[in-house]
């Protein structure tokens, strides 16, 4: 569990990161989400991704974005559709990509909608499908190079999900 949490931490911090230097590039996506969906794979116990999953929400909300509730919202949504995705796709390196697509587009295009429904912060539909389109390419990237070091490491030191 110790390599997943030093995973989550670096991909927090890669957030970080990213969006204070690279701000309109293609190397702009979420990688805290794509680590939670990635070690999502390796739990069994439900409860304790949970544990892991709130607290990264909580501080994602306050470091990165001020808006107060709406990324624990979304990351719980985005838990509760990669839980259903796992009963009918297994979990494969392909798969896993369409997993991590699927939940970065769908935190984009749900914080635009609330957002826009709220009036907190406008902004064009086309900025929306931009920022959908640079990142599909650093996400596959990202989430590729993860899951194979993840699934190398991970199962050499433990052999096991987390109970």
């Amino acid at each position: 569990m110790i390599v997943l949490i030093i995973y989550i931490i670096i991909s927090f911090l890669l957030d970080g990161l990213m969006s204070n230097y690279l701000t309109t590039s293609i190397l702009n996506t979420i990688y805290s989400l794509i680590a939670l969906i990635i070690i999502f794979n390796f739990f069994d116990n439900e409860k304790k991704y949970l544990k892991i999953l709130l607290p990264i929400a909580i501080l994602f909300d306050i470091v990165y974005t001020n808006t107060f509730i709406l990324n624990i919202i979304l990351f719980i949504i985005i838990y509760l559709l990669i839980k259903q995705l796992n009963y009918f796709i297994p979990n494969n390196l392909f798969t896993i990509n369409i997993k991590t697509l699927l939940g970065i587009s769908l935190y984009h295009i749900l914080s635009y909608i609330i957002l826009l429904l709220v009036h907190y912060n406008d902004y064009p539909l086309t900025l929306l499908l931009t920022i959908l389109y640079k990142s599909i390419i650093l996400t596959i990237i990202y989430t590729s190079i993860s899951y194979i070091l993840l699934n190398k490491m991970y199962f050499k030191i433990y052999d096991k999900k987390i109970k």
